[in-house]
């Protein structure tokens, strides 16, 4: 990146306009550009070659530092017949496209030259149609990680870009995206904190709240695997304020606090949930029991509680036992009522 900054500054300051870049490794791609300046008649004025260890090195990080530095196009010229796997930079101009076209580019300013002949080349390079580069170049310089170059070097696009579109949709599998759920069926049990890698699910030490950090989402999908009920969508995009912007809250209810003691300890709606369905229905919490009010505790509360009314955990009231004989009497009768059709 630090190459292609001052590569692309210099043929802007030498006056220079819709440059394209050619990106090649040496073992291909040296040998075509040299035997047209051997028996051609070059590579045109507007294309700027260059040189990397392996093309599939590149990464979204750089096309879009390139095109904020002021280039106009950008093509990779690769093997007719590609001796390593490309899929993974066909991947990444397939996430740059949507990006460009999404900030006023337009498509089609990165594509492949995929051939062995000089000839060949120089004819795609000259169909190249003429396409103005950012009305507003960049200048910086890439420091940091990786997630953070490339952070910035799409601010920066974004900032030099023809359109300065707020969020730009992405195909599935981009890092970047949000993540939306249901609210009505998310009961804010928070497994899907727990399963973030890199943070953009928060929780809140306070109150039963889902937060949500758009600028740390990878959209890795674990939230949406881990979630049980399933109430979790991916949606791939880039929002280009996210860096800025808070944490956007997901969903968030009154805590329930402990009859007892009044200590908070969990969701409202989830307790008033399970005492619905228990009360009255379940033969260990019969209309009139005071078993009920245990849910209704914190973990403290619970055990004091059932110490000091006697509760037996285990007991159960009596049930009458069923034989396999009584089994094979049902059965029985069930074969009588078939062959008897009255």
């Amino acid at each position: 990146m630090r190459k292609l900054r001052v590569l692309l500054m210099a043929y802007r300051e030498a006056g220079g306009e819709q440059a394209v870049v050619l990106i090649h490794d040496d073992p291909h791609g040296a040998p075509l550009i040299d035997a047209l300046a051997r028996f051609s008649d070059g590579l045109p004025a507007h294309v700027l070659p260059f040189a990397v260890n392996e093309i599939t090195q590149i990464g979204l990080e750089s096309i879009a530092a390139a095109f904020a530095y002021g280039a106009s196009a950008m093509r990779f010229l690769l093997r007719a017949r590609p001796l390593h796997d490309v899929s993974g930079l066909l991947r990444t101009m397939a996430l740059a496209d949507p990006i460009l076209t999404g900030l006023g580019f337009g498509s089609g300013r990165v594509a492949t030259i995929e051939t062995d002949d000089p000839d060949l080349l120089l004819e795609a390079l000259r169909a190249i149609p003429a396409m103005p580069p950012a009305p507003r170049p960049a200048s910086f310089r890439p420091l940091g990680g990786k997630r953070s170059v490339l952070r910035f070097a799409l601010s920066e696009l974004h900032r030099a870009a023809p359109e300065r579109a707020g969020v730009v949709a992405l195909p599935k599998g981009a890092p970047f995206g949000a993540v939306e759920i249901n609210a009505g069926g998310c009961t804010l049990c928070l497994s899907c904190v727990s399963a973030c890698p890199t943070g953009a699910l928060r929780d809140d030490p306070e109150r039963p709240m889902l937060r949500f950090v758009e600028d740390a989402c990878v959209q890795c999908g674990l939230c949406q695997a881990t979630c049980p009920e399933h109430v979790i969508t991916l949606k791939p995009q880039i929002d280009f304020d996210a860096a800025r912007a808070p944490a956007r809250i997901l969903k968030a209810e009154e805590p329930f606090c402990c009859i007892r003691c009044g200590k908070p300890f969990g969701v409202k709606s989830t307790i008033d949930r399970v005492v619905g369905k228990l009360e009255g229905k379940h033969w260990m919490y019969p209309g009139s029991s005071r078993r009920l009010e245990v849910i209704k505790m914190c973990d403290d509360c619970r055990v004091a509680f059932t110490t000091e009314e006697g509760f037996d955990p285990f007991g159960a009231p009596s049930q009458t036992l069923r034989t396999t004989d009584d089994y094979l009497r049902e059965r029985e009768a069930l074969k009588r009522a078939d062959r008897d059709p009255s």
